[in-house]
């Protein structure tokens, strides 16, 4: 597994949520080649910080969405 791949494995984790592409990622985490291995954790990482994101936006909406609905 080269770098190029687990990099790209980690724009479709990251920008996407593509689960194959995590699935790599956690396999690449586990690699013996330090670059590898630093670079798939660092990508998960970024994944997990913008999933974390994404929930905590969504449920800002659903509560402003009640506001209005709920008067």
């Amino acid at each position: 597994m080269d770098s190029n791949y687990v990099f790209l494995c980690g724009v479709m984790w990251c920008r996407f949520g593509q689960q194959d592409a995590g699935k790599e990622l956690l396999r690449a985490a586990h690699s013996k080649d330090p670059d590898v291995n630093a670079l798939a954790w660092a990508m998960l990482a970024k994944g997990i910080r913008r999933l974390s994101g994404l929930q905590e936006r969504e449920r800002s909406f659903q509560r402003t969405l009640r506001e209005e609905l709920c008067g």
